[in-house]
């Protein structure tokens, strides 16, 4: 029987601080199906990194709040980075897309493998123990 694929998409977003008028760069991932969970969870990754100056796409309104104040989508580039007005910024969300790529690459390869695959990858790992020390401690 074929593995259904889930086709987890892996973004990043900003969050703003509740303090500084600054937004975190977090990455979001949807749909993650956990083992023995049929229900796709949204997985959200701190990235520990801040941005104080993006530069927000003005035709693209994120949320329009009760009293009329419109919130707008951060302005991204063709390869979908972020853009910024600060070069220490802009650095910030390059890594912020290395890390995107990185564990999309890892969803991509977990939706490769069945799940057989996946046991004998992990029974091999478990049988390059270090054979010294057991040895050691079966004598003791």
């Amino acid at each position: 029987m074929k593995k259904k694929l889930a086709k987890t998409k892996c973004t990043v977003k900003l969050r703003k601080s509740e303090y500084h008028n600054e937004w975190y760069l977090i990455l979001e991932s949807y749909p993650v199906y956990k083992n023995g969970s049929d229900k796709p969870q949204r997985i959200i990754e701190a990235l520990n990194r801040t941005i104080k100056t993006p530069i927000w796409d003005k035709s693209r309104t994120a949320r329009t709040a009760e009293d009329g104040v419109k919130t707008f989508k951060p302005k991204r580039d063709v390869n979908g980075i972020i853009q910024c007005k600060s070069n220490i910024d802009q650095e910030a969300c390059l890594f912020a897309d290395g890390v995107r790529s990185l564990r999309q690459k890892e969803y991509d390869n977990s939706d490769l493998y069945t799940e057989k695959e996946t046991e004998l990858a992990a029974q091999d790992q478990r049988q390059h123990i270090d054979v010294i020390s057991y040895f050691l401690k079966v004598s003791k």
